[in-house]
């Protein structure tokens, strides 16, 4: 019984460690396939994982390089622009002071010129005798403010200034009955005069331009730019032929493409009509009663901004323009006829050379025509008052910039004057030498020039400081400090 027993104990223990046995191999089983899903997925999570992390770092990168965008924009904003409030802009930019509307259809650019010289004057035995004359001292040669923008778009621009009046006037003294007891000088030294005052408007998405005001005298190149981008003084032909920056009263027409073709044409009261009313002569205070100017441009190659300086400061481009202009004023029984022909040629590699022929008909001669009949040009009564004459000039400039600063420069003129004194040395030669230094552009800008003179001149050209020396040689010596704000 006992051993039947124990068989089936047996038998039982037996079966239920198989059964134990069978069962733990189908746990084992199922447990290495639920570790091989487990993994699967880890493996796919981490793949998941990955690529989130790949676009985190792609967007970390994007937002660092869109804050350097704004900071660098706002940095570059800051450095021109110091005010953006309730729709105005205002600041320093281009080195140009501007105020104006954020949509740019309002500008107003505010500027200063200062020209302070020093001047020596030296005529060879100008007293007889073998006594010389030496005169020397400090001046103003320019003061000059005044403003520019555009106003109602950019269509619509203008351009103001004044210079100051360098010298007083002598008024006569008079007793109560009209008798003449004296003079007396009336300080009118630094008051302003109005050199330019225009407008200009632009038909929209076209080259044609109007122009009416108070400009300078479409003529001659060297006076169209004037005298914030040139040596320290115009030349001799411009002084005297083109009176100095050649400003007139006229309403012109532009065509300007920035193409290789320029031109501008109009009429205007007389070439040296600045300042005075309606009336023809001799109520206006001129010789002239009116008058024509053109000039054309042909620029061969170069950038345009280039020509409005002589000289190749700057220049990014080889630069080579052609121009012409010509000037027909009348007045009363006479007229004169003015034409320029120029050449300018400005290198990257600091080489500049300009030369201008100005030449000036005039009818039954007077020097240029006033109210009294006797030229306002040249002294005394004219030697050829009532014939036509033709008074030719040449221009000669050449300069080389050395380093960006340094640039030696070089001038010949020949001059063929009429119209003076009876005895004067009409061939005037004028040899000049100088260096431009430029501390910061033409904004800060110190020259030295000095001007021989070899059989002096008829007439004086107070612009220049050279003095009356006919037939006796001239030195003039000038060192001048530009400063244009």
């Amino acid at each position: 019984m006992f051993f039947a027993n124990r068989r089936l104990m047996s038998a039982i223990l037996a079966g239920t460690v198989g059964s134990v046995l069978g069962m733990s191999a189908s746990v084992s089983s199922a447990a290495d396939v639920t570790q091989q899903q487990m993994a699967d997925q880890l493996k796919a999570l981490q793949a998941k994982v990955d690529q989130m992390q790949a676009k985190q770092d792609a967007l970390d990168k994007a937002n660092a390089q869109a804050t350097a965008n704004r900071v660098q924009d706002d940095a570059a904003r800051h450095d021109s622009q110091m005010l953006d409030l309730n729709g105005v802009t205002a600041g320093y930019e281009n080195r140009r002071f501007f105020i104006g509307s954020d949509d740019g259809n309002f500008m107003f650019k505010p500027w200063i010129h200062f020209q302070g010289r020093y001047s020596l004057s030296y005529r060879e035995d100008f007293h007889g005798h073998n006594d010389d004359d030496t005169e020397d001292g400090f001046e103003i040669r320019r003061a000059r403010l005044g403003f520019d923008g555009n106003m109602f778009g950019k269509d619509f621009t203008y351009f103001i200034n004044w210079a100051t009046n360098r010298e007083n006037s002598t008024l006569t003294v008079k007793s109560s009955t009209g008798a003449t007891v004296g003079t007396t000088t009336a300080p009118v030294g630094g008051a302003p005069i109005l050199e330019e005052a225009w407008v200009k408007y632009r038909f929209h998405d076209t080259p044609y331009f109007v122009k009416f005001g108070q400009m300078h005298d479409p003529l001659d190149h060297e006076n169209i730019i004037g005298s914030k981008y040139r040596a320290p003084e115009a030349s001799l032909q411009g002084d005297i032929f083109g009176n100095t920056d050649t400003f007139t009263q006229a309403a012109t027409f532009i065509y300007d493409n920035h193409g290789p073709v320029r031109f501008e044409g109009g009429i205007n009261d007389g070439i040296r009509a600045a300042n005075t009313n309606f009336q023809d002569y001799p109520n206006n205070g001129i010789g002239y009663d009116g008058g024509f100017a053109a000039r054309v441009e042909y620029k061969v190659m170069g950038n345009w901004k280039d020509y409005d300086q002589l000289t190749a400061y700057g220049d990014k481009k080889d630069l080579l323009v052609f121009g012409s202009g010509a000037d027909y004023s009348y007045g009363g029984a006479y007229y004169t006829l003015s034409h320029t022909l120029d050449v300018q040629y400005g290198s990257p590699t600091g080489w500049f050379l300009y030369a201008c022929y100005f030449g000036r008909y005039t009818n039954h001669q007077r020097g240029i025509p006033s109210p009294t009949g006797i030229s306002v040009t040249y002294t005394g009564s004219p030697e050829d008052a009532g014939k036509d004459t033709y008074e030719p000039s040449v221009d000669l400039q050449l300069a080389y910039l050395i380093n960006g600063q340094i640039e030696p420069f070089c001038r010949y003129e020949y001059l063929r004057l009429a119209g003076t004194p009876a005895k004067s040395q009409n061939n005037v030669h004028d040899l000049s030498a100088g260096v431009n230094y430029y501390f910061y552009g033409h904004n800060l800008k110190f020259t030295g020039l000095i001007t021989y003179l070899p059989n002096g001149i008829p007439i004086a050209d107070d612009g220049a400081d050279i003095e009356i020396s006919n037939r006796r040689t001239e030195i003039v010596v000038i060192t001048q400090l530009q400063w244009l704000l």
